[in-house]
């Protein structure tokens, strides 16, 4: 007779990571006969997952629509009719079709796509197209970080704008520029409440009157887009004040002068002008920031998506850490050490990717912003050989492409045809601007090959030839910081083992490369190819994963450039950019109003008064993800659009009426929500919103369009930044009931 014990269930308890994003935020998964129950933050691990989604852990890794197995498109793209393979059919056909691609059009002519951050299933996406000698390479970083990094490595040659949080009683300023809520900073909650604590002060420069903006000492709530005119007003006073550091502009800064003419215009009177804000109040936040150091500008992605509007925006924002002499001190803009611990940057093979010689083309993006192409990596690592021989720890931001240029590759073979595309863990239909005729491209017989790999079907997986299941944060081990970003790495078991026939990222782009040329370059697991990556440190994925605290922190440095100069050619801050004047772009970037704005497009502005932003973050999704879980759909059905009462009253529009949001390309339908807090003039739609319970219309899928806010907005040469990102913010619209013609 079997004893109460043996019939009893197998109850355990294992350390992993939330399978909800790929951030890899640590949880504690109880198990009960080897499947998860439950899960529960992690607080001793030093990184836990607190927000609200990561309640819906196991919902998510169980969910009914999740992807299980590879699947073939039996019909035309977007009739929805698919066919169940095996995973070698599918890996077979898809390499067939990609070395017949390469013979015929050269490895150029393969586009590899993702999403947000993935960790190691990105990191091999992008050694897999090196090695393969593909540029083209698109992840959702190209609209988040990539126009502030390249312009703190223009000017000095590292970056500090992201993982730099305040130092409770040493920094003194604290500048959330671009921010968003304390969502935002979900992880740097209880620390920025401690620093304020601690007397440091806090600046916060947001259109909205965010719960972060109720903690500042002073919340400048400007027009969404005169970022620039902002940051090079607060440049005129600090310069006009000498309330600058001038022992380290004198010793460490080429190009003050021309700096100093280039803001000389820019006076508080008129800035005001620009910004909506009070004279006084730029002033007042100029000196706070240049007297109170050490003090930091960390990054914030509402300055990276204002189109034309962000480059200004982000030079100005690098312009001021280092003319008050902020840089890489304690409390300050610390510079991130590149991961020199391990062997990540060596892995990644940036190096074949420059001297492959299977390609003879830059990406297509290059001929328009050659600061993110091949070129401009080349001139980055030349610039920085001297201190970074390696280059930049996350070199893909150097090279990803445009978005506005992959429609026209596929459509018109312009500057030449983009004939496959593998889209990794995205959705770009709701993430990326102008998604119509994004549409049109990813629909055309000129694509050969279309391949999704994903937890969902989504409206692109259902335009795919082929749609691949893929593991979430239980099924694989990670080693966190696959993008290179600082010489600090976390580790975390494989919790369970993946159901169905899921499988990790690496492996899809593993068996590419062994059926493609790369045998020797992939070894069998991720776990394996995580000890080579960490072998340096002395560790391997185990060992670092079953710590205690399961960190692994490289050396840090203060003042570096003092030992070794700036990691730029002339090895100072460069204020005037020899790299930005060698690619072609001024080597200070003037101030641009965005395309569609008050101030340049006045008669567009009769039609469409009101400025449109957009992107905050909400804490029950995470961009376009996680709207298939009922409880979080519960708390935001449908997507919002914020304007304040005053202007609700004077449209006809009542809390809670649907109302159309529409733009000179066309209109989408979002729920008011009044806000008094809201500039009269400016209203906030909410972005990345589709609706996974509604039928396809036609090629349309899931209410792609219902609400889709990128559905009309422009992008292209004419509206996008230096590098090229989308316009996703400060904007113009007009809205009105839906029940109602526009007013």
């Amino acid at each position: 007779m079997a004893t109460a014990t043996s019939d009893a269930p197998r109850v355990e308890t294992k350390r992993g990571t939330c399978p909800i994003c790929g951030v890899g935020c640590f949880v504690e998964t109880k198990l009960v006969d080897g499947l998860p129950v439950s899960i529960r933050p992690d607080r001793t691990a030093g990184f836990p997952a607190d927000c609200p989604r990561a309640g819906q852990a196991i919902a998510y890794h169980d969910h009914r629509e999740r992807v299980n197995f590879p699947m073939k498109r039996a019909g035309k793209r977007g009739e929805g009719k698919w066919e169940r393979i095996s995973w070698d059919q599918a890996l077979d056909e898809i390499a067939a079709k990609l070395a017949a691609l390469r013979e015929s059009h050269g490895p150029e002519s393969v586009l590899a796509m993702g999403g947000s951050y993935k960790g190691a299933g990105d990191a091999s996406c992008w050694r897999w197209a090196n090695l393969w000698g593909t540029p083209n390479v698109l992840y959702q970083g190209k609209n988040c970080g990539e126009a502030e990094l390249l312009s703190e490595w223009a000017v000095y040659g590292d970056q500090t704008c992201i993982g730099n949080a305040p130092v409770p009683g040493v920094t003194r300023c604290y500048v959330l520029w671009g921010v968003g809520g304390a969502m935002s900073l979900a992880s740097q909650r209880k620390n920025l409440k401690a620093y304020r604590e601690a007397g440091g002060k806090l600046i916060v420069i947001d259109p909205r009157r965010t719960d972060l903006a109720e903690m500042a000492d002073i919340h400048l709530q400007l027009r969404p887009g005169s970022d620039g005119a902002l940051a090079y007003g607060m440049l005129n006073v600090i310069i006009a004040e000498r309330l600058y550091d001038a022992d380290f502009v004198a010793k460490w800064c080429s190009g003050f002068d021309a700096l100093a003419e280039a803001v000389s215009a820019y006076t508080p009177e008129r800035v005001a002008q620009l910004t909506w804000l009070a004279p006084e109040d730029i002033v007042a936040a100029a000196r706070m920031f240049a007297t109170n150091t050490p003090a930091h500008i960390p990054f914030g992605l509402g300055t990276a998506e204002l189109g034309k509007a962000t480059t200004a925006a982000v030079f100005g924002k690098t312009y001021l850490r280092a003319i008050t002499g902020n840089l890489d001190v304690p409390g300050g803009a610390k510079f991130a050490p590149p991961p020199s611990s391990t062997r990540l940057i060596e892995e990644m093979h940036w190096d074949r990717l420059i001297d492959h010689p299977q390609r003879t083309r830059d990406n297509i993006g290059a001929h328009i912003w050659p600061i993110a192409s091949v070129r401009g990596l080349k001139a980055y690592r030349q610039a920085m050989a001297r201190v970074h021989p390696k280059g930049a720890g996350p070199s893909i931001y150097n090279v990803v492409i445009a978005p506005a240029a992959i429609a026209p590759a596929i459509l018109d073979g312009d500057p030449y045809p983009v004939k496959a595309w593998i889209l990794q863990g995205g959705n770009p239909l709701v993430s990326l601007s102008d998604a119509r005729r994004l549409h049109e491209a990813m629909l055309s017989d000129n694509l050969e090959l279309s391949v999704n790999m994903d937890h969902w079907m989504t409206p692109c997986g259902q335009l795919a030839d082929y749609v691949l299941p893929a593991t979430d944060g239980l099924e694989r081990p990670l080693v966190n910081n696959m993008w290179g970003f600082g010489d600090s790495f976390t580790a975390a078991p494989r919790t369970v083992e993946p159901r169905h026939e899921r499988r990790d990222d690496y492996q899809l782009w593993r068996e590419l490369g062994n059926r493609l040329g790369q045998q020797g370059y992939w070894p069998d697991s991720l776990e394996e190819w995580f000890d080579w990556v960490l072998e340096p440190s002395g560790t391997s994925q185990a060992q670092l994963a079953g710590q205690d605290v399961p960190w692994l922190i490289g050396g840090t440095e203060e003042r570096r450039y003092e030992r070794t100069g700036f990691a730029t050619a002339s090895g100072k801050v460069e204020l005037s950019s020899d790299l930005l004047a060698g690619l072609g772009y001024a080597p200070i970037p003037p101030v641009e109003e965005p395309a569609w704005s008050p101030e340049r497009t006045p008669e567009l502005c009769a039609d469409f008064p009101l400025v449109l932003t957009s992107g905050n973050a909400l804490k029950w999704y995470y961009r376009s993800q996680h709207k298939h879980l009922e409880k979080m759909r519960q708390q935001h059905p449908y997507a919002q659009v914020t304007l304040h009462p005053d202007t609700a009253a004077d449209l006809g529009i009542a809390q809670d009426a649907m109302v159309w949001v529409e733009t000179p390309m066309g209109r989408v339908r979002q729920q008011a929500k009044l806000d008094p807090t809201m500039h009269p003039r400016v209203v906030h739609a909410d972005s990345h919103m589709w609706y996974p319970e509604r039928a396809a219309e036609g090629d349309a899928h899931y209410g792609v369009w219902e609400s889709n806010i990128n559905a009309i907005l422009p992008d292209g040469a004419d509206y996008a930044d230096y590098a090229g990102d989308n316009y996703m913010r400060a904007l113009l619209c007009r809205v009105y009931p839906v029940d109602q013609s526009p007013v």
